[in-house]
């Protein structure tokens, strides 16, 4: 009887631990900004690593809530780094190499993404390759047809003056990227927690014959979710050519590992078990000031990887193992 009765208490107990489990991330992250200002105090608590971080780390947390559509609806998308690089090449090269305004040149790229992210979505949804294959080969096309584009130079000459000013400018002392992350951010958060779309994909990566019996169409809103993600590569993209001021072909893949780690480390954050925006934005910026502090302290360029690599494996695990508390 005793057994019996504790277990309801024992279920309360564990429920209310993984609800605060939620505030660790964001809690950590503070911790890791005040330890790193007190050891460098000159070279990291300045305002200048604040803007640095913001401005470049915008590009990698957009990248990641990219990713987090086809993530909620069970599948991968392996193709979004490449895809940015796309983008990037493209709002660079367009202009550069053919001639083409500004803003149309913008326009072709994030819509080229959208419709690479709609044949993964036909490819998982209707031809049912499985997601990790058919975007890994996406993937691969897509980094040969950026090499055989730019024949592997980097693009730096006859780029619109327009564009570095998208992202290496500053508005109220608040890099131009960080605006672009917030209204992103916000859409997504907006979209996937207070409307329709957001809990029929979340159904859907629950148990999606469940979701089929409910009478949800499961492959478009698969499908959907695979141009979402394309979209908003191409505009991080765009962001990352803005940061960088040339198109270069080697700057998309990179961005694949520490994208997945934010995604994963953020459905430790804020809505346990769950990927969700507000944890993978806190991620990508827990990361960024671990790798910034740690560099900054002296220690070697491939920390960044190291580091990356470990978030992914405590992630993956920390919510597996949550998940498995929470049953």
């Amino acid at each position: 009887m005793k057994s019996t009765a504790a277990a309801p208490v024992q279920k309360r107990a564990t429920l209310t631990l993984i609800k605060y489990a939620g505030l660790f991330l964001p809690l950590f992250m503070v911790a890791l900004i005040v330890l790193f200002s007190i050891l460098a105090p000159d070279t990291f608590a300045t305002s200048t690593t604040a803007v640095t971080l913001l401005r470049t780390e915008s590009v990698s947390a957009i990248l990641a809530i990219a990713l987090l559509f086809p993530l909620i609806v069970g599948e991968f998308d392996l193709s979004v780094g490449a895809n940015l690089g796309l983008s990037a090449i493209l709002v660079t090269g367009l202009p550069s190499l053919q001639g083409l305004e500004f803003l149309p040149s913008i326009m072709i790229a994030v819509t080229t993404c959208g419709l690479i992210g709609l044949v993964n979505g036909i490819l998982v949804a209707k031809v049912r390759i499985n997601a990790l294959v058919a975007t890994l080969g996406t993937g691969v096309i897509i980094t040969g047809s950026v090499f055989w584009y730019t024949d592997g130079n980097v693009i730096f000459s006859g780029i619109p003056e327009a564009l570095p000013m998208l992202a290496q400018t500053d508005f109220l002392g608040i890099p131009t990227p960080a605006y672009f992350l917030i209204g992103v951010g916000f859409a997504s958060w907006y979209a996937l927690q207070h409307t329709p779309l957001g809990r029929y994909l979340y159904a859907i990566g629950g148990s999606k014959d469940a979701a089929r019996l409910s009478g949800l169409n499961v492959d478009n809103l698969t499908i959907l979710a695979f141009v979402l993600a394309g979209v908003l590569a191409g505009v991080a993209g765009v962001l990352q050519a803005a940061l960088l001021g040339s198109g270069n072909p080697n700057v998309g893949p990179p961005f694949l590992l520490p994208a997945f780690a934010a995604a994963f480390l953020g459905a430790t954050a804020i809505y346990i078990g769950r990927f969700n925006v507000l944890g993978t934005i806190f991620a990508v910026f827990t990361v960024a000031i671990g790798i910034n502090g740690l560099q900054l302290l002296g220690l070697p360029f491939y920390v960044a990887p190291i580091f990356q690599g470990v978030a992914l494996i405590v992630a993956v695990t920390a919510v597996r193992l949550l998940r498995q508390q929470a049953i």
